[in-house]
């Protein structure tokens, strides 16, 4: 049995990601960011990597080649400031709205004179919508993009190009007497004005805004959406990937197997995603504990001659770096959480609580270690303080009677073996294509 390649696990999540965007069903989208985000940033905002990924991608490259050229053919009009003022005379009278203005009020006040001065006009809707899409780039060049330290970004924006684009745009002339910003709302008729014209200048400026506008409101059905969202964003390692596949397969074999619906993410959860039937509530995570903690931390005064000595091993490691000790005798996090409830009851001790591991390997080796490593999880496995209070017990959940505990192991290419002493293993494969009911959850 092979294992999946790298690609068909990035095509995978990009078609389920997409698949849950895109349909509205409710996925905790900051999750996601914090796991695809390949850009060292501590990127959560799904928004501003998307953002990011639109500067990244060719179109917009490839428009700002063109720009230092194009900006000298800014677009202006000719347009008069007329000024009313008394005594003192500056520039052209405008006869006609002199006289206007007299017999308005006081047709023997020769002392009133309407002026005029002629000047050049910036603020079209073209250049709105231009000076706003530059304003969108420049400000993320600034912040995000040159902050990424890794040499794929500097194949893509030096850190010279990114330096002398930004001062461009903030010392240019034209410019400058364009009164818009990054968060300038864009109007019906600036769109259209840039769209009319016969200047590549604008309607492509009109083009990558229409783009940029689509990427941000999950409108993947356009192939070049998907393409700029996708284009970098799959940097993260292949087990992450996998990962990722994993869970969405889980996710999508329980809606398909128990009619569950994606539910409503709140602000600050790290749940990435949470389902609900009219009975139960199920919170799924991802590389996150949850309301688990397993944290093992040595006794005070231990006793035990290893515990004595793996103490001092502590000790000295704390000593050398000068710093603390958190001295942990286990410390663990598994790949996956499903933490399961009656809706009744969702403040109270869970009925089920499913603890995962993903191995993208078919070593024998590998899978004796992710059975050990789940065996380690449901064994040291407790409530957090805010949870044990909720659950009124602070016990290793193992030792609650009350609750169903159990372990999945999902391995790429080793073969499954059957369920047993609370452990089930399942192949990637089986979940990628069906799982039988109660193969995941049994409600």
């Amino acid at each position: 049995m092979s294992k999946t390649s790298r690609s068909a696990l990035a095509e995978t999540v990009q078609r389920d990601l997409i698949a849950y965007l895109r349909s509205g069903r409710t996925i905790n989208q900051q999750a996601v960011t914090e796991r695809l985000d390949s850009t060292g940033l501590s990127i959560s905002d799904f928004d501003r990597l998307k953002r990011i990924h639109f500067t990244l991608s060719e179109p917009v490259r490839d428009y700002l080649d063109e720009l230092p050229e194009r900006l000298r053919r800014v677009r202006t009009a000719s347009n008069v400031e007329r000024e009313q003022v008394r005594g003192e005379v500056r520039g052209a009278v405008d006869w006609g709205q002199t006289y206007r203005a007299r017999y308005a009020e006081n047709p023997d006040d020769r002392s009133k004179f309407v002026t005029r001065s002629p000047y050049t006009e910036y603020q079209l809707p073209e250049n709105v919508l231009l000076k706003t899409l530059l304003s969108i780039l420049a400000e993320t060049v600034k912040t995000d993009i040159s902050a990424i330290d890794q040499s794929w970004r500097r194949d893509v924006w030096s850190d010279a190009n990114a330096e002398a684009f930004v001062r461009r745009i903030s010392q240019n002339i034209h410019l400058d007497r364009i009164n818009a910003d990054e968060d300038t709302p864009i109007e019906a008729s600036h769109l259209e004005a840039a769209r009319r014209s016969r200047q590549p200048l604008y309607y492509e400026a009109y083009e990558l805004y229409q783009l940029y506008d689509r990427l941000l409101n999950n409108e993947f059905d356009e192939p070049r959406v998907r393409e700029i969202l996708f284009e970098t964003l799959f940097v993260p390692d292949t087990a992450t990937l996998f990962e990722l596949a994993c869970v969405f397969r889980l996710l999508r074999s329980l809606e398909d197997e128990y009619e569950v619906a994606l539910h409503t993410i709140e602000a600050g959860s790290g749940a990435i995603a949470e389902l609900r039937t009219d009975r139960w509530q199920i919170e799924v995570y991802h590389d996150e504990t949850g309301p688990l903690t397993f944290n093992e931390r040595l006794p005070e005064d231990p006793m035990d001659e290893y515990l004595r000595r793996y103490e001092r091993v502590l000790d000295r490691h704390r000593n050398f770096l000068g710093r603390k000790s958190h001295r942990p005798l286990y410390q663990g996090r598994p790949d996956l959480i499903m933490v399961v409830n009656e809706r009744k009851d969702a403040d109270k001790t869970p009925r089920k609580i499913l603890l995962g591991e993903f191995k993208h390997s078919s070593s024998e080796s590998v899978f004796s270690d992710a059975v050990q490593e789940i065996f380690e999880y449901l064994e040291y496995a407790r409530p957090e303080e805010a949870a044990s209070r909720r659950w009124d017990t602070d016990e290793y959940l193992v030792d609650e009677d009350s609750i169903d505990f159990e372990g999945v192991i999902v391995t790429d290419g080793h073969q499954p073996e059957g369920p047993r002493d609370d452990l089930v293993h399942l192949a990637y494969q089986s979940i990628a294509e069906s799982v039988e009911p109660g193969d995941i959850l049994d409600l």
